[in-house]
């Protein structure tokens, strides 16, 4: 079953209520995972999203963002689907598993 992607305020405020996965700071940003898949220019669903603060977000955009999260030894799609079934907005933790599934076969 095929998914539009989904926007979702309530879970973007969730996230920017996360500490930064990289420093821990408390002044995070909602960080969409880019290479999770939408097209070029286009931001993808907000399931793909993971809270990064200000420094580390701009870094995530000034550089090929696989290789930053390589550098953090991070993988944001862990982070991002974690964040998902904790998310206080129902579509978007019931779509969760259909969601990252490719990711992890």
């Amino acid at each position: 079953m095929a998914y539009k992607n989904i926007k979702s305020k309530k879970h973007l405020i969730f996230i920017s209520e996360q500490p930064c996965l990289i420093c821990s700071r408390p002044d995070v940003q909602s960080a969409h995972i880019r290479y999770a898949g939408a097209g070029i220019g286009m931001k993808p669903c907000d399931s793909f999203v993971v809270p990064l603060c200000i420094d580390h977000h701009r870094e995530q955009h000034s550089m090929n963002e696989k290789m930053f999260w390589h550098l953090y030894k991070k993988d944001p799609l862990v982070y991002a689907f974690f964040f998902c079934l904790q998310s206080p907005d129902k579509k978007i933790k019931s779509q969760a598993f259909d969601k990252f599934r490719k990711f992890f076969e």
